[in-house]
């Protein structure tokens, strides 16, 4: 896919993605009207559901030949689909989805094209905020068209670090999720946890935090936000230290090569504990 070919798309997609943040802010507004005895998970699967097809229905009539792994599809199918060399969109029509039930700001939509294995296109809109940042491989990231950069802290003790502490609800996830949040709060300046890994990885992009380490979460959830981070001048690699993987995306991102260093120690240090702690 060519630079005119990329733009295109861009172009195109964009316009689809606001449209479907002024569903998600309308449906915001309706959920807090919604009758007691109806489930809000039915009402966030409804927004989820119609946000993802307008994203794939539209696409796909204009690009016939691309694919798609989309997180509601993929639970309906219980399946994700495999990643080929084709134009493929990863879509997360809505991200940070307890935000978004419980009336803040903290979600987004997030949307990827990834090309012979290779993201070449980051979309994540925050329709509350109305902040819409992108990336395109080469090109450099932007909020509301603006060009943004990650911070310079290489020093831990100056790190403000994302941790999405809410994964320890889920207890297959519990013991990892403490251990992490207990190794980096010990080092690090601070955490903050918002809710949304896709806004985080923004966050990291335009300096408001430095690092970010996430795991046990989808392509969907990290595909734009690692395009964005890298385009912003950060670091994004597997949370063992190898390539980030677009459909494993265990990761650790960085604002710098030093800070990025010590949180993979930090990461492997606190693996060591957690196999104690199993024993």
């Amino acid at each position: 896919m060519n630079s005119t070919e990329l733009d295109e798309c861009f172009d195109f997609v964009k316009a689809l993605v606001l449209k479907c943040g002024a569903i998600v802010k309308a449906g915001q507004q309706n959920i807090g009207k919604v009758d007691a005895k109806t489930i809000f998970s039915d009402i966030v699967t409804k927004y989820d559901k119609e946000v993802e097809n307008v994203l794939i229905n539209g696409i796909k009539e204009k690009y016939p030949e691309h694919c798609f792994i989309g997180e509601e599809s993929s639970s309906e199918d219980d399946k994700i689909p495999a990643l080929t060399s084709k134009p493929t969109w990863i879509i997360d029509p809505i991200d940070g989805t307890i935000n978004f039930v419980k009336n803040n700001q903290y979600f987004c939509i997030s949307v990827g094209l990834v090309v012979n294995k290779e993201t070449v296109l980051g979309i994540i809109y925050a329709p509350v905020t109305d902040d819409f940042y992108a990336a395109r491989a080469g090109m450099g990231a932007t909020l509301n068209g603006n060009k943004i950069s990650v911070n310079c802290v290489k020093d831990m003790q100056k790190a403000l670090l994302g941790q999405e502490v809410s994964l320890a609800g889920l207890e297959s996830r519990r013991l990892k999720t403490i251990e992490r949040t207990r190794a980096f709060v010990t080092h690090a300046l601070g955490i903050r946890c918002f809710g949304s890994a896709a806004l985080t990885l923004c966050y990291v992009a335009k300096g408001l935090i430095d690092g970010f380490n996430v795991e046990d979460l989808y392509p969907w959830d990290i595909c734009a936000g690692a395009l964005i981070v890298q385009e912003a001048g950060g670091m994004v690699i597997n949370a063992n230290g190898g390539k980030y993987d677009i459909m494993k995306p265990d990761v650790i991102t960085a604002c710098t090569p030093e800070l990025c260093e010590q949180m993979l120690k930090i990461v492997r240090d606190s693996d060591e504990i957690i196999e104690k702690l199993k024993q």
